[in-house]
């Protein structure tokens, strides 16, 4: 019979509201684990094989659609002269005192000025590649980088829109792209498109108390703030013009240390007045006895590379069900449902079916 256990994760909230903590009840299961996950890579690769069949048979105008994009994406990284040097909204609210607001960060924590030249410095060049990675955009200095190219703009298109409001139909996209491509190559490479989508204020948090001083500071100065991990927002929630955004990518990484096995007989019947055997005992109670802690800015990539390593050093015992990306956020992956068709979902439930606790800050 195999054995139950509980993911603790703890990650910060990468939209509007901030969740400091998430504890996370996940199945964790003895030896079967491998012979579990291999039915899924078998599908995953058929599921590879039929979409690169699908892509194959693409209508002409989709195929010229898709390269004319990824064109102009190798235009961004090669035409910098083309460009301005830096936005004109570089040095945003130079008039508030940031300065403050560095005063009460954590030493390991950042605060950055930053403009569309970061854009096409980092970001370009990796869009040109025929096969680009989100993973070769996570670290780039400015974190700035988005999975998608178009998400930089409102509405994930770049014709200029003076009101911020939708003014392309399908029609109209397909227009600009085959009735002029230039104008849309244009429109990608002008910094002072009023379409761009783009913070140029960039604040890396360590610990929690850094997105705490940067609350405090933007509700005292009526600021808005976008938070972001993966980034991926077609709304722009990760990457809205005009805010604060806080990265959290430099947040303190928990889950390579993160999993706990919970033992019943230490832990009391009761819960503790810092809700610190919580989980644990949320955990028992559901049949499950371990938890894995993930911190606000980490992926599934650093999710499942420490359940492996955890597995390599306790005889593969745990199994996680998780996104089938490891550049997806925990957070948005749950709060979205958290399908986890490649990692044994169908058997286990959703992501959000998972949670057993929450640490708010």
């Amino acid at each position: 019979m195999m054995t139950g256990c509980n993911l603790r994760f703890l990650r910060l909230c990468s939209c509007s509201s901030f969740t400091t903590v998430l504890y996370i009840d996940y199945r964790l299961h003895c030896r079967r684990c491998f012979a579990g996950t291999l039915p899924s890579i078998q599908s995953a690769r058929d599921s590879l094989h039929s979409s690169l069949h699908t892509m194959a048979s693409f209508s002409d105008a989709a195929r010229f659609l898709l390269l004319t994009v990824l064109g102009f994406a190798g235009n961004l990284s090669t035409s910098t002269a083309d460009a301005a040097s830096a936005s004109p909204e570089s040095g945003w609210r130079s008039d508030l005192d940031w300065a403050a607001l560095t005063s009460k960060l954590s030493p390991s924590a950042s605060l950055i000025d930053t403009s569309y030249q970061n854009v096409i410095d980092e970001c370009g060049p990796e869009f040109s590649e025929p096969s680009p990675t989100n993973h070769a955009l996570i670290d780039q200095p400015s974190g700035m980088c988005l999975p998608h190219l178009l998400l930089g703009w409102e509405m994930s298109w770049p014709r200029p829109s003076e009101n911020g409001h939708l003014n392309q139909t399908f029609a109209q996209a397909l227009t600009d792209i085959y009735v002029d491509p230039s104008y849309l190559e244009g429109w990608m490479l002008d910094p002072t498109n009023p379409s761009l989508n783009l913070p140029y204020k960039v604040l890396f948090p360590s610990i929690a108390s850094d997105v705490v001083a940067a609350v405090n500071f933007a509700k005292e100065h009526g600021l808005e703030i976008s938070v972001k991990n993966s980034g991926h927002s077609y709304q722009g929630a990760s990457s809205k013009k005009n805010t604060l955004l806080l990265n959290m990518n430099r947040y303190t990484h928990y889950a390579p240390t993160g999993i706990t096995d919970c033992d019943a007989s230490i832990l009391g019947s009761t819960v503790t007045e810092d809700l610190s055997n919580q989980p644990c005992l949320l955990s028992l109670a559901k049949n499950k006895s371990s938890l894995l802690r993930v911190g606000g800015g980490e992926n599934f990539d650093k999710v499942y590379r420490a359940v492996i390593a955890a597995n390599e050093e306790e005889g593969y015992k745990y199994h996680v069900v998780g996104g089938a990306a490891g550049t997806v956020s925990p957070m948005g992956w749950t709060w979205q449902g958290g399908l986890g068709g490649t990692t044994g979902g169908r058997l286990y439930g959703f992501g959000v079916d998972q949670v057993v606790q929450l640490e708010m800050s």
